[in-house]
């Protein structure tokens, strides 16, 4: 699915800019200037810092390239109403997006995937390890110290609760103190929740899983994830619904806005709006989920493995054994731990399932050998020679409109060899809207 998806990424920044039948060479190379150079200066960015290229990589160059495209769209059509206007550029902004709703509202949705693509990306760098401490020891995840501290157990008329105390530093120094906790229910000892404590910011959240405990020793295991950037694929998608909820106003809306607010109102009530949104909190918190049993794996191939086989309770919808926590998912994490344990390397767990199942539907992609090779490749041929043709058509077809507008044209009709950039300018921008 990445390169599908970074394909997707790619079109959301060249089609707006594509005017339908009236695309030159020198248009093109006017609207994708800026956005070719901040791509390449971020992917050169992102290779001299020693980021992984594939695919996070291309993916923040492309971000990079379809941010840029976006922002010099607003830009640009501001600046002509500004010019048209007498208006200052914010409020010729917010008059931009007032007088051309679906157009604007559609380039805030391509941002708002922009920025969720940004959380993809960031997925990219997640890490993931488990380590099994003492009162007073610690271990390093990133630039994260996790220290244990302590076990407490508790109890309330409806469960008992075993809560552990951890103490958190960044890049050795101190930032907080999380519990997380697994609670047995009366009745239901057999199924503890597991309460994952969290910590958010907008560049990365950490969580700490209490895997495993030992009261009397008040030793415990700790499952430790730190994922990158995916608060963006949230706020992302708020951007995309505010695009939608533009595009979908009625005009009304906004002559109503401009009949009754004075001039200047505009821009005063939005900068007031802006501050007062609150900001993203960044604390720590605690998300409850069910687990009936915590299997930590224990090498690289166990936790790669538990990405790659899917639950077969069949309704899940094919979560991978990794984030489903049914019943079923945790007997096979257990099978799977113990196949790894006896020394089966990948290719056999993967003939196991396949045999114990009697299909391929437990791997979460097929096996890239014999018949599977083509349906790998199919995808990415018609999608290849899809483009191809649709290239070659719209070439072919404006070529025509283009000669067909030749022999219309009189020859007593003089063509015009002064040009006015100011209005030809506005004259593009008047006729995108026609696209």
């Amino acid at each position: 699915m990445r390169p599908i998806g970074l394909s997707l990424l790619v079109l959301t920044g060249i089609a707006p800019l594509l005017a339908w039948r009236k695309s030159t060479i020198a248009n093109l190379l006017h609207d994708f200037t800026w956005p070719v150079l901040a791509m390449v200066v971020t992917g050169a960015g992102v290779y001299a810092l020693g980021i992984n290229v594939w695919s996070s990589g291309i993916a923040f160059a492309l971000c990079a390239f379809v941010g840029t495209t976006i922002l010099q769209e607003f830009v640009r059509g501001a600046g002509v109403r500004r010019g048209s206007t007498g208006t200052d550029m914010f409020t010729a902004l917010i008059g931009l997006v007032a007088r051309q709703r679906r157009r604007y509202g559609g380039y805030i949705v391509h941002l708002g995937i922009v920025l969720m693509f940004l959380g993809f990306a960031g997925q990219g760098y997640k890490m993931e390890e488990q380590a099994r401490l003492k009162p007073g020891q610690q271990t390093t995840v990133g630039r994260y110290t996790i220290r244990h501290d302590s076990i407490g157990v508790t109890s309330d008329e409806q469960k008992q609760m075993v809560t552990a105390h951890v103490s958190v530093f960044k890049n050795g120094k101190p930032i907080g103190e999380l519990e997380p906790a697994r609670w047995f229910y009366a009745h239901h000892e057999d199924e503890p929740r597991t309460m994952v404590a969290m910590r958010r910011t907008m560049g990365e959240d950490l969580y700490v899983v209490l895997a495993a405990y030992e009261a009397q020793s008040q030793g415990a295991t700790y499952a430790i994830t730190i994922n990158p950037l995916v608060n963006w694929i949230w706020f992302g998608f708020g951007v995309l619904a505010f695009g939608t909820i533009i595009a979908l106003l009625p005009e009304r809306t906004f002559a109503f806005a401009a009949a009754k607010l004075p001039a200047g109102a505009v821009t005063t009530g939005l900068m007031l709006l802006i501050l007062l949104v609150p900001a993203v909190p960044v604390r720590a918190q605690h998300v409850e989920s069910a687990q009936n049993v915590a299997v930590i794996p224990k090498s690289p191939l166990e936790r790669q493995l538990q990405h790659e086989i899917i639950c077969m309770c069949g309704s899940c919808g094919r979560q991978r054994l990794a984030e489903c926590q049914c019943g079923k998912a945790a007997e096979m994490r257990e099978e799977l731990a113990g196949l790894v344990a006896r020394g089966m390397t990948r290719e056999q767990v993967y003939q196991y399932y396949i045999d114990k199942y009697g299909s391929q539907e437990p791997l979460a992609s097929p096996i890239d050998k014999g018949f599977n090779r083509i349906a790998w490749a199919l995808p990415y041929i018609a999608g290849a020679s899809g483009a191809v043709l649709v290239g070659f058509v719209a070439v072919r077809w404006t070529r025509r409109d283009h000669g067909g507008s030749a022999e219309q044209a009189s020859p007593e009709v003089a063509p015009a060899t002064t040009e006015d950039p100011a209005l030809r300018e506005r004259l593009d921008d008047e006729l995108r809207d026609l696209d």
